[in-house]
């Protein structure tokens, strides 16, 4: 750019975020719509404290958006970190498969890395999505209710079986999964648990009587894994979250089951 085209230029092109910022003030605005020549003009003498005032505003502008960026950025870093136990590289650890909980752990995590419109750790993280489901609070008896009738992928156990087990009623054991359930419902209505309800339905195939999950999807597998002592697991997020998923309108969620061919349906 040669002199005579600096002077022309309107100072807005030298200090774009301030004249993009909605909360800039009259003044500056009005400068910075001006050309250098006119600009100096105006100021005459105290030209370059004016232009120091305005680089001042600049700057400030430009460290928001740093430290907007940088704390955006932060939980997108935290997953890579606890990603990188699984594998070296990221597409060795997109083509695992999950074979246990630590590796389920890290391909969920994975999931929950949002691309668009920036990158981004999506709302079903799993250390929200699981402190959600700790509010729970079950016990032992709690834990078998939830992981063997409300939402298990396979054949569900009796209220008899559980009852027995666990030196009930039968009438014992349905009133507390009556509660268990209406309180997963009402936690679903929080952002954690509702994006992951929507997250799995995004990752369904829509069709005739109803949606499933294809048995290649990484979730299908994750459903499968066995469950270990400690509650909750990435295995019980993402069984709630079929479960969850699987309510339509106003009624009852009945859950996903198991096909002969690897994939899971409503049932």
């Amino acid at each position: 750019m040669n002199l005579t085209e600096k002077h022309e230029e309107q100072l807005r092109h030298r200090f774009p975020l301030l004249w993009r910022n909605q909360d800039t003030r009259t003044d500056f605005r009005e400068d910075l719509g001006r050309t250098d020549r006119e600009f100096g003009t105006k100021w005459r003498k105290h030209k370059s404290d004016r232009l120091a005032d305005l680089q001042r505003h600049e700057d400030q502008l430009a460290l928001a958006d740093t430290i907007e960026t940088l704390a955006a950025t932060r939980p997108v870093i935290r997953q890579l970190g606890m990603i990188s136990t699984l594998s070296g590289d990221l597409l060795d650890a997109v083509l695992s498969t999950p074979i246990d909980t630590y590796t389920a752990d890290a391909i969920y995590r994975l999931g929950a890395i949002t691309l668009r419109p920036t990158v981004a750790v999506a709302d079903h993280d799993l250390d929200k999505v699981l402190a959600d489901l700790s509010e729970l609070e079950p016990d032992d008896l709690g834990i078998s209710i939830l992981r063997e009738l409300t939402y298990p992928i396979g054949k569900r156990t009796s209220g008899s079986q559980l009852a027995a087990r666990h030196d009930i009623t039968r009438q014992s054991v349905a009133e507390r999964r009556r509660r268990l359930e209406e309180r997963l419902i009402l936690l679903a209505e929080r952002r954690p648990l509702a994006s992951l309800r929507d997250y799995l339905v995004g990752r369904m195939r829509h069709r005739e009587p109803g949606p499933i999950l294809l048995a290649g999807n990484p979730f299908t597998a994750i459903a499968q894994l066995a469950h270990e002592t400690h509650f909750p697991s990435v295995i019980d997020a993402v069984q709630a979250g079929l479960w969850l998923a699987s309510q339509h309108s106003d009624e009852r969620p009945r859950g996903f089951e198991l096909q002969p061919d690897g994939s899971l349906a409503k049932r």
